[in-house]
């Protein structure tokens, strides 16, 4: 069942229909939290059957959440109602360690208080109940659910069959927000750029996921002006390493990434010519 309202401001308890693939079968998520002190928004979904027709609201509110996750949210997701929630635990989280990719660090952060590391572990299977602590795109996200609900038989159709429903053209979430603000940055100076975003994004280079993204924005802005940073280079390239798996989870963005790659090709082709 479609929703009566396109996206707004989105407040706690909110439902959100979204439509997760080529045949316009249906899920949902229910907005949980906002993550201290970074603002990325937690999701809730929802262990459902997904069909063309949907659910509405009442019969949501009976359904198990079978994971949290953060989310990039797309403006065309619809709202379908709202739900009073019981105060939110936030979730252990984990992510790969930043000096060795074979190792995961699981953590709490998000509810106000200092990041708290709870354990160090080279298994999936030891990561007990902890949740991804990447924030996803749209795509990502509907690709990340769709296994979700795989795992517990809800849905069967193959991945090999999803045609990419949330083409993304222009560039948006963290990635985007970055260009745009060095691209205005650089209209007026080409000096301490990076410190001056650094400044300005600290909070989301805690993270390796959006820390990536960081650089991609600045990168690319860059790029574009003709004046790029060694050291925006450097980081760039040891958080692609570092994030392969969270860059083949994110379609677009791997997409992306693959852009930038091929242009700082031509920059050192430019420079071995001359």
């Amino acid at each position: 069942m479609s929703g009566d309202f396109k996206m707004s401001r989105l407040y706690i308890g909110d439902v959100l229909e979204v439509v997760i693939d080529k045949y316009q079968n249906k899920g949902y998520l229910i907005y949980l939290a906002k993550h201290i002190p970074i603002g990325f928004k937690m999701f809730g979904l929802y262990a459902i059957h997904p069909t063309i027709h949907g659910c509405n609201i009442n019969e949501i509110k009976n359904k198990k959440i079978i994971s949290t996750i953060m989310i990039f949210e797309d403006e065309n997701w619809q709202k379908i109602g709202k739900l009073k929630l019981e105060k939110f635990i936030w979730p252990d989280q984990y992510e790969r360690d930043l000096n060795d990719n074979n190792k995961y660090i699981v953590y709490h952060w998000g509810d106000g208080e200092e990041k708290r590391v709870i354990n160090v572990v080279t298994k999936e299977s030891d990561l007990g109940l902890a949740q991804k602590g990447s924030t996803f795109f749209p795509a990502g996200a509907l690709r990340f659910y769709r296994n979700k609900l795989r795992e517990l038989g809800l849905y069967n159709l193959p991945e090999e069959c999803m045609e990419v429903i949330d083409k993304v053209e222009d560039i948006n979430g963290l990635y985007g927000d970055v260009y745009y603000s060095t691209k205005n940055k650089l209209i007026k100076t080409k000096t301490n750029i990076l410190i001056s975003m650094k400044n300005e994004y600290q909070s989301e280079l805690l993270f390796p996921d959006t820390a990536l993204q960081f650089y991609m924005g600045v990168l690319k802005a860059q790029l574009e002006e003709h004046c790029v940073d060694n050291e925006v280079v450097r980081s760039y390239q040891q958080l692609v390493n570092q994030e392969k798996d969270y860059l083949n989870k994110e379609e677009w963005l791997n997409e992306q990434v693959q852009k930038l790659n091929n242009e700082l090709k031509k920059i050192k082709l430019r420079i071995a010519i001359k």
